[in-house]
């Protein structure tokens, strides 16, 4: 498989982010003496884009843990750093981009074909205009800000900072934390000594004294930090080969979506089954066509089974036509030349298959 490219939206402690692609442009093409009356084409290769959604949870032990029971009669506490990585979602798309081979319509003086192509050359219809695929954004995930493990210092005084002693600080932080509590608790019932002037006030006051209880609280239970990561990987399958089998990324609890050959990390592997040979097209007798003189070439894709698989549980399973593990076949180019009644064709951008051929009217 070639990799094309990686897009990543987000990590495990970093901020939202959203990369978008511009929109791809189209050409008319007319041949002419500059170019021997020819018009030169590429058909797609079927490639993958596989957007991946990870949950990475990170696990801190708070400093004063020993004391968590004693003080503040908690025994839910974490009691080891750990970290833990799970792949949530992944989902498969398909797009074209150009095969390694070009090919040219060949034309007399005085034909009025048109060919359209995408931005790459690729072959999109013939005597009418289509549109090229608009390009996915990348995926996005949205994290919470990791509370800061240290952030209760902001909250004490210089008593506390200057003991030596790690049960004499528990204690000490164990009593503010109480009268914090207090503290909301008259305020919520209106008896504190001295009230706000107004409920937004009254709010901001409750907000603040939670927040520091909280950082407070974390000193000894720990925290436990849910985070997101989600990343694109655009891959070309170019042979299949048995066993067929390929690692997509990798997934560490520590660096979150790693490319497949950085080896930090399990791996998502990709597999794709044989191919369904395409049938080849039949003559008015049953018998097969032959491939015209210069003719228009197109895929006749074929259909491949395509799994996705993590930690031995499948994770995406379908069935999807390519283009490059296919037959090539023709259409006569008579058809767009012919100046009573020419036809019109559209070809799949992703497959480069015959969508659909008519007369123009």
């Amino acid at each position: 498989m070639r990799i094309l490219s990686k897009i990543t939206a987000i990590c495990l402690l970093g901020a939202a982010g959203c990369i978008c692609a511009s929109a791809q442009q189209t050409r008319l093409l007319s041949a002419d003496k500059n170019t021997d009356y020819g018009i030169a084409y590429a058909l797609p290769q079927t490639a993958l884009r596989i957007n991946v959604e990870a949950t990475l949870v990170k696990s801190v032990p708070g400093p004063y843990r020993q004391y968590a029971s004693r003080y503040l009669g908690q025994t839910d506490i974490i009691s080891a750093p750990s970290l833990t990585a799970e792949i949530d979602a992944v989902e498969v798309t398909t797009y074209g981009v150009p095969g390694g081979r070009k090919y040219v319509m060949q034309l007399k003086p005085g034909a009025l074909t048109q060919v359209c192509v995408d931005a790459d050359g690729m072959l999109l219809a013939i005597n009418k205009e289509a549109e090229a695929p608009k390009p996915e954004a990348a995926p996005v995930a949205v994290n919470s800000r990791e509370p800061d493990m240290d952030e209760y210092l902001q909250y004490v005084d210089a008593d506390f900072l200057s003991s030596q002693s790690s049960a004499r600080r528990a204690e000490m932080l164990a009593q503010t934390i109480m009268e914090i509590r207090e503290s909301r608790l008259s305020l919520s019932r209106g008896t504190a000594e001295t009230m706000p002037a107004d409920g937004r006030q009254l709010e901001l006051m409750l907000q603040s004294l939670q927040q520091q209880e909280e950082a407070m609280v974390r000193a000894f239970t720990g925290y436990t930090y849910t985070g997101n990561a989600a990343a694109s990987y655009s891959l070309v399958p170019d042979s299949i080969s048995q066993p067929s089998r390929t690692v997509v990324c990798r997934l560490s609890p520590a660096a979150g979506l790693q490319d497949a050959d950085s080896y930090a990390g399990e791996p998502l592997y990709l597999s794709i089954g044989q191919p369904e040979e395409p049938e080849w097209p039949l003559n008015v007798k049953g018998e097969p066509k032959e491939l015209p003189r210069d003719g228009v070439m197109y895929n006749m894709p074929a259909p491949a089974k395509v799994e996705i698989v993590w930690r031995g549980k499948k994770m995406y399973e379908s069935e999807l036509s390519f283009g490059q593990f296919g037959k090539p076949f023709a259409l006569d180019p008579k058809l767009f030349t012919d100046k009573k009644a020419p036809s019109a064709a559209t070809f799949d951008p992703v497959t480069g298959a015959l969508l659909e051929i008519e007369t123009i009217k």
